[in-house]
């Protein structure tokens, strides 16, 4: 456990030295970074044998497009219009990094699947935002804007017998900060929780990453 956390600490700090920008940081948030996708992503690629240091570069690259992502989501039409193109311009200089590494370093194969990745991203918020889904499909569509990156990076390893598994886990992480309270809601956590405790046993995965699904199970009932 104490390894797997140093590994996911080393992708981080490699991250945060990446995008770190003295213009971006006087004005913008520092960017947030989901230490659960890194753990997930790292024990899907031990399992499929790659070699640790090309899993971490992969992970690497993947987190930067979904910083890229998550940094386009907070444009918001009422700030002013120098903010507005600053977290815009981040975006796309997160964006630019990821494939000029993988440019550099891994070939075209994985950045031809993680942009298909985002073109599906970029279409299930587009049907989220038009409003006319109902809570299944809007549960879907959040399922597959969560895990389409690592899904895309489970197909290029051949791992994706753990791509139904990244689908629940982060349907399920996304869906624990919204009001259970309601049906709907409460009827696919509980749908969620159940696909994970059955695939639970089917996945070898690092005891640090098990940890955190029991977590997440415990923290979503």
């Amino acid at each position: 456990m104490e390894q797997l956390q140093k590994r996911i600490e080393a992708v981080k700090e490699r991250i945060e030295q990446a995008i770190t920008h003295p213009y971006l940081c006087r004005y913008m948030n520092p960017r947030m970074i989901d230490e659960d996708r890194i753990a997930f992503s790292l024990s899907m690629l031990d399992a499929a044998n790659i070699d640790r240091n090309i899993a971490e570069d992969y992970v690497f690259t993947m987190m930067l497009i979904q910083i890229a992502l998550d940094t386009h989501d907070e444009v918001d039409e009422h700030e002013a219009m120098h903010l507005r193109q600053l977290t815009v311009l981040a975006g796309d200089l997160y964006s630019g990094l990821y494939y000029q590494f993988l440019a550099n370093n891994h070939g075209m194969a994985l950045i031809r699947l993680f942009a298909e990745a985002i073109k599906e991203i970029n279409v299930q918020k587009i049907r989220l935002q038009r409003g006319n889904v109902d809570a299944i499909e809007r549960f879907r569509c959040l399922g597959t804007i969560e895990s389409a990156l690592i899904c895309k990076l489970a197909q290029y390893v051949n791992a994706e017998n753990w791509s139904e598994f990244a689908y629940y886990f982060f349907s399920l992480k996304r869906l624990s900060d919204e009001n259970k309270k309601e049906k709907a809601v409460a009827d696919y956590v509980e749908h969620c929780k159940r696909k994970l405790n059955d695939l639970l046993h089917s996945q070898p995965m690092h005891e640090d990453m098990k940890g955190r699904l029991y977590h997440l199970l415990d923290q979503s009932t």
